[in-house]
């Protein structure tokens, strides 16, 4: 059974998709900012830092991003699309979303081909490592859950075992 969401678990979200983010784009800044100044409005400062456009508009992907989740993870709206097809459409329309905002901020010239490849690949790792670490967190889960319904049904019978015979009305003897 899944637990139900509150709106600071949809906040706790959007700012852990935004760290995560943040801190790449920090660790791009560093290695390639002055080279990608001129080139990309995200690195408009060089390798002095991200400006407060730059890290507003990443907050806006984190927030479409979390309820882009919402929509294709949640039984409230969508409620019998396979988990694979949910999936695809997620993806999808995540590359939307940031293929958007490429356009609309000038994250970088749309007309090169080595941006898109690089945001591909990016987008790829990204999915990728999020996809094992989400499996994994749920493997994780489900043997603590496993665990736990194993030592409730020792514990079961052992208070059954205590207990002796009982006759039809549940008495003991």
């Amino acid at each position: 059974m899944e637990e139900k969401k509150t709106i600071f678990d949809y906040v706790t979200m959007t700012f852990s998709i935004f760290g995560f983010s943040i801190a790449w784009l920090n660790f791009f800044t560093f290695l390639f900012g002055e080279e990608a100044k001129e080139i990309s409005s995200m690195f408009s400062l060089g390798s002095n830092g991200l400006s407060i456009a730059t890290m507003m508009q990443f907050l806006g992907v984190a927030v479409i991003t979390t309820f882009i989740r919402y929509i294709f993870f949640t039984d409230i709206i969508i409620k019998k699309m396979p988990i694979v097809e949910r999936t695809a459409c997620m993806v999808l329309s995540e590359i939307s979303t940031i293929v958007v905002f490429v356009l609309c901020f000038d994250w970088f010239p749309t007309d090169m081909w080595l941006p898109w490849i690089m945001f591909i690949l990016c987008f790829g790792l990204c999915f990728v490592v999020s996809t094992v670490v989400t499996m994994w967190k749920e493997k994780m889960e489900n043997r603590k859950m496993e665990e736990a319904l194993a030592k409730l049904k020792k514990q079961e019978a052992v208070f059954y075992e205590g207990e002796g015979e009982k006759d039809k009305n549940g008495i003991c003897n």
